[in-house]
């Protein structure tokens, strides 16, 4: 008796190590955003730079050095990128939920902008090479 339960409790630690596994990916996604498909890198790039702008309202540039991904189980989706502020560079991971300054002192914020005013442009360079402006 004691080899069946074994045998079960087995297969039932098995099952749990491979819907855990695969739980992250499609499935994960839907239940996370309600999406059937994850989104591209692009959009992804295109939300972190928009959400990056909602802290440094007085960003010009964000360039994106690389694609982004889930860095580990469970973490959010994030990629590297240079911002620039009020002409100089720094290095940031970013993304719709996360927001890191690297190496260097952190940006000087603006205060917030009033409702009548509109933000610097914002140019962004995806990591394809694309480029876009934000108004």
């Amino acid at each position: 008796m004691s080899r069946v339960w074994t045998a079960v409790a087995g297969l039932a630690v098995a099952g749990a190590v491979l819907v855990g596994t695969t739980g992250c990916g499609e499935v994960g996604h839907r239940i996370l955003y309600g999406t059937l498909t994850p989104k591209s890198n692009h959009e992804y790039q295109r939300e972190s730079a928009l959400e990056f702008r909602t802290v440094w309202a007085n960003v010009e540039r964000i360039r994106f050095t690389e694609e982004g991904g889930k860095p580990g189980l469970g973490a959010s989706w994030r990629a590297n990128a240079v911002a620039t502020i009020e002409g100089r560079d720094y290095e940031v991971i970013i993304g719709p939920h996360a927001l890191a300054v690297l190496h260097t002192d952190p940006p000087p914020k603006t205060q917030t902008l009033p409702p009548t005013a509109s933000p610097v442009a914002l140019t962004l360079t995806y990591s394809d090479g694309s480029t876009e402006v934000v108004e």
